[in-house]
């Protein structure tokens, strides 16, 4: 992959971290690495130890297992609790240990 077809997306998380999506060679593989960055002392990002890397080829199914979590997840918000659940969930609140 040449140095100028390579691409590079940001999605700002907080003021202090971005999550950086690029695009990689090793060893004859293309590569996405999807990485933390943090704003260092200089005000420029710069890459943490957390992120995975995955094959370009691997790009679409992983694409697809997110839409698919994200529309789980999307359809769980809409759900309404029972009382049941509501009455669970409060308990389980309440057996949580209290810091001072």
């Amino acid at each position: 992959m040449s140095e100028d077809k390579k691409f590079k997306s940001v999605f700002v998380k907080n003021e202090r971290e971005s999550i950086v999506l690029s695009e990689s060679e090793y060893k004859g593989f293309d590569l996405i690495d999807i990485r933390t960055f943090y704003v260092d002392g200089a005000g420029e990002l710069a890459p943490t130890r957390k992120g995975i890397t995955i094959r370009a080829e691997k790009l679409d199914a992983f694409v697809n297992t997110l839409s698919a979590f994200a529309q789980a997840i999307a359809e769980k918000d809409v759900e309404e609790p029972s009382e049941a659940e509501d009455g669970e969930y409060d308990e389980f609140v309440k057996s949580l240990p209290l810091e001072a």
